[in-house]
């Protein structure tokens, strides 16, 4: 059977080749527009060397099967399938024009708290409608993460469906065969047994370990020690991998990475908690922007204890930066920090008592200066 070749203009059904947008393991990716109506789409087709395979020509029927039925802004809209004349499968779905996570967080290292609480918060609602249904993706990472434009209604689309599993009554894979990246895998799909949700929400804690400090917590020359970090390692503590993130959201993650699946959290859960962290960090940032100094009064700016007297030095401006997120850490009463700058030493206090708490205060707050001017 001839092979059927693709090029720009090259007539896929209803769509014209535009250009070729990416490839995977299964298949390359075009985009395309509708011969008729004003829709431009992406067009996956199973590559030329795996015709024939067993089992993928299903996979890729598979993962627009999973697409129809899905209902969720999270996950792209599947407008057509079909099979090419040399026997391929084809699916047109829709087109996702921006970046992908992993193109961001190359670009970013670091991605500010809030915004990653919000996007986790995002892709684990998206997995909780899958779970719902008994779908495991298996194949969670940076890359299969792109970020839509803001009139879609959501802010991002998981994509690459086709090593999926259905749930124990209709997978094409048993017990003992492995899929996904093994930098993002869980360790039972290390271990080729026990398939289930859980296995994407330890994927999940990959992704935010790896965008809250630079880098995953488990890496290796080769897969074998890839593998058996994911089985016995411990993840280096966030708390000391990155001070400046907040405690709640450092524990969600080491929740998220548990060795037993049945110890980690829900993806319903895990979407309500970085949604409440997003939410509670931005506030934070917000009142915290509205006390920016220029120029700090006197009773805020910080000292040092030189001769026994103490003098005073210049304050770093205030202001929001990752810096703050410690200070929201560490600082248990917010209220004290409002009582340094209005009533340092208290008019009721005696002179000795009054001398002594502010030499204290002055410590922490200088402390605290310290690590915002790093």
């Amino acid at each position: 059977m001839e092979m059927f070749t693709f090029g720009p203009g090259t007539i896929v059904g209803p769509y014209r080749i535009v250009k070729q947008i990416g490839s995977g393991g299964m298949g390359a990716v075009y985009e395309a527009a509708h011969l008729v109506l004003r829709r431009r789409a992406a067009v996956k087709v199973l590559h030329a060397h795996l015709r024939g395979k067993s089992g993928l020509d299903a996979r890729m029927i598979q993962e627009a099967s999973i697409l129809e039925d899905l209902c969720h802004p999270g996950i792209t809209r599947i407008y057509d399938c079909a099979v090419l004349a040399d026997g391929r499968p084809w699916i047109a779905m829709e087109l996702v024009p921006g970046e992908s996570l992993a193109v961001r967080m190359a670009r970013e290292v670091r991605i500010p708290h809030a915004d990653l609480s919000k996007l986790m918060s995002s892709i684990a609602d998206v997995l909780a409608t899958v779970h719902v249904r008994g779908i495991v993706h298996r194949d969670l990472k940076p890359d299969n993460i792109l970020f839509a434009e803001l009139h879609t209604g959501f802010p991002l689309r998981i994509i690459d469906w086709g090593v999926a599993r259905l749930g124990p009554s209709a997978r094409l894979t048993q017990d003992g065969v492995t899929c996904g990246t093994p930098i993002y895998m869980s360790p039972e799909q290390c271990a080729g047994k026990n398939i289930a949700p859980a296995c994407d929400v330890y994927s999940l804690g990959i992704m935010a370990y790896e965008a809250l400090c630079g880098h995953p917590p488990f890496e290796g020359e080769n897969l074998a020690e890839v593998v058996k970090l994911h089985l016995h390692g411990a993840a280096a503590p966030l708390a000391t991998k990155c001070p400046t993130a907040p405690q709640k959201l450092c524990e969600l993650v080491h929740q998220m990475l548990h060795k037993v699946p049945t110890m980690r959290p829900t993806a319903s859960t895990v979407s309500l908690r970085m949604n409440e962290l997003a939410n509670s960090i931005t506030d934070a940032r917000h009142d915290f922007a509205q006390f920016e100094l220029e120029e700090p009064p006197s009773e805020f700016a910080s000292f040092e204890i030189t001769g026994g007297a103490p003098q005073p030095v210049r304050a770093a401006k205030f202001g929001p930066s990752h810096a703050l997120d410690q200070i929201l850490t560490e600082t248990s009463d917010s209220d004290t920090t409002a009582k340094w700058a209005s009533d340092p030493g208290g008019p009721d206090r005696k002179p000795e008592q009054s001398a002594s708490d502010s030499t204290t205060r002055a410590t922490r707050t200088s402390a605290q200066v310290e690590k915002l001017g790093r």
